[in-house]
């Protein structure tokens, strides 16, 4: 399915999927050398099954399986395997308890002597290998768990925060610390307008491009701002730089002028080119900054497996972290929050089980029959041809589970300018909400408000793909206009909509393939309700059943459950 445009006044969005069938790779560890020992697994481990060089599932190595260590990975995790024949496979190094430190024939690295010394402190356990239980799911999961570092004083200056702020030329600080204060008046001080609202979180975002405003941050040009507020408190501040969502940004004019509002965005070699080279420079500009502010950094990953994980270099100050993460011609991205939070391994399974004790209470029944999940935050992709990135974000920030919607574009091999795989991003994702306790299904959908009525009743945004075509945008626009003036509602459900069926059929179009979240019903006027990642102008929108069914794409439904 190829996801494009969509109309969006009075931007265009560049939203469109590849035509993309596969299985997440498996990333193989980069190897160091290391002396081999033998030890016991103390905590339970993921092991990748592959096949043709591709991950098809994983099995679960329970904790009291002797293991042999065959040497360490980049990201200092334990490379293991059971017998001498078994492919080896990633693990944390706290779980493995070691038999005895072996005599290396070279002597060791001051990194490898303090990992070897930490691990052999740890407490022995015993047991014999036990068989691996295989996962029913078939679906690339984790590669490994990837540990965040410790915490640290990685920096060897401490800057006052008019500094800090001097530093980043916004006004983010002051004399208290930034998690203790409201949202809502760092937002103010920043004049970073609000996105979204709802009864546990507040976002604040802002494309400085898209009104031709200019703001330098570290001594770079921010292409956007999103402040998260968690219950009313500051949760984090990202600054997004040169990224390729926003390729068309490095067009020259001939190139704009030559752009087409109703085509897809036309990459060019030299756009292409222009926001590589301001990848690069916005890294190094942003990291010697951050290195004259706060010192020496510490190397740092976040997020539990591979796909959506990401390494950079981490600054720490004042219980605050400041993560700098850059991946090869991906984004550039500040990632400031507080360094508890970026610490707390268990902070997606809480937020996860929280948000899911409260969904029935999301659910708003109207007098009219209107039934809707009001709790939804919004993410405005901008002029990125992010519909799928973002639409993911949306709903995972929903369940608790922060996420950006450029990692997540870079989890689905989205194309500079847009062009994203559904099929990758679900299988980025499946890891994580799996982990969290969750997991994401598809269903089929006939267009039948039968099928979603269970879902949406249960407080469970649905994932839909379809063909949002200019011809379905514009009834839905032109009867939106009517909709929020309606006085008699049996009027509308029994002559207004019932006249609609004597136009023409739309007709499904590739070129203009769509993801938004199914986000309510009305049983009464055979209306569903949707909603789009394009701002608060398409916050919640209504299609007919018939609409429904006719553009509809095949598994066209994914809910996270």
């Amino acid at each position: 399915m190829v996801f494009n445009w969509v109309d969006r006044p009075p931007i265009m969005n560049r939203c469109f999927v590849k035509k993309v069938l596969l299985l997440a790779l498996a990333v193989i560890p980069s190897m160091t050398a290391r002396a081999t020992s033998q030890g016991t697994l103390i905590k339970e481990a993921k092991m990748d099954l592959i096949v043709d060089g591709h991950v098809i599932g994983f099995a679960k190595i329970p904790s009291g399986t002797r293991v042999m260590i065959v040497t360490t990975n980049s990201m200092g995790e334990l490379v293991v395997k059971r017998t001498q024949t078994e492919t080896p496979f990633a693990v944390p190094s706290e779980s493995v308890s070691l038999d005895a430190l072996p005599q290396p024939a070279t002597p060791p690295t001051p990194l490898e002597t303090s990992t070897l010394a930490s691990q052999a402190a740890q407490p022995s356990a015993s047991g014999a290998s036990a068989p691996a239980t295989t996962s029913p799911f078939a679906i690339p999961a984790s590669v490994t768990t990837i540990p965040k570092s410790t915490p640290l004083n990685s920096g060897t200056k401490s800057p006052t925060a008019e500094e800090v702020n001097k530093a980043l030329g916004i006004p983010l600080f002051d004399s208290r610390s930034l998690w203790e204060e409201n949202d809502a008046m760092v937002a103010g001080r920043l004049d970073w307008p609000r996105e979204s609202s709802t009864s546990y979180e507040t976002g604040y975002r802002w494309y400085p491009y898209t009104d031709n405003s200019g703001i330098t941050v570290l001594g770079s040009r921010a292409l956007g701002l999103f402040l998260q507020g968690l219950n009313n408190k500051v949760a984090k501040v990202s600054v997004l730089f040169a990224n390729k969502g926003d390729v068309a940004f490095y067009s020259s004019a001939q190139e704009a002028a030559r752009q087409r509002s109703d085509q897809p965005l036309n990459v060019t070699d030299a756009m292409l080119k222009g926001c590589q080279d301001a990848m690069r420079h916005d890294k190094a500009a942003v990291e010697s900054a951050l290195k004259n502010l706060f010192g020496d950094s510490k190397p740092a990953r976040t997020g539990r497996f591979a796909s959506t994980a990401e390494a950079g270099q981490r600054w720490d100050w004042n219980g605050t972290t400041f993560l700098l993460v850059a991946p090869s011609n991906e984004y550039v991205t500040l990632r400031i929050l507080p360094t508890s939070s970026f610490d707390d391994a268990d902070a997606d399974r809480k937020a996860f089980a929280s948000a899911k004790a409260m969904l029935s209470q999301r659910v708003k029944h109207k007098e009219n029959g209107d039934v809707i999940i009001t709790d939804l935050p919004m993410v405005d992709q901008g002029r990125k041809g992010y519909c799928v990135p973002a639409t993911f974000e949306r709903v995972l920030r929903y369940y608790g589970l922060s996420e950006d919607m450029n990692i997540l574009a870079m989890a689905g091999q989205t194309g500079a300018g847009g062009g994203t795989s559904v099929q990758a991003i679900q299988a980025a994702t499946y890891a994580m909400i799996r982990d969290a306790g969750g997991t994401i299904t598809q269903k089929n959908f006939s267009g039948s408000i039968q099928e979603i009525k269970p879902l949406i009743d249960a407080g469970k945004p649905i994932l839909f793909t379809h063909f949002s075509t200019p011809e379905f945008n514009n009834r839905v626009k032109e009867r939106m206009a009517h909709r929020v003036a309606v006085a008699n509602w049996d009027d509308w459900a029994t002559r207004f909509l019932p006249s609609l069926k004597k136009t023409a059929p739309l007709k499904p179009d590739p070129e203009w393939g769509h993801i938004c979240l199914i986000i309510g019903y009305n049983e009464k006027t055979r209306e569903i309700a949707i909603s789009d990642s394009w701002g608060r102008i398409a916050k919640e929108r209504w299609m007919t059943e018939e609409e429904a069914k006719q553009i509809k794409a095949s598994g066209a439904l994914s809910v996270i459950e």
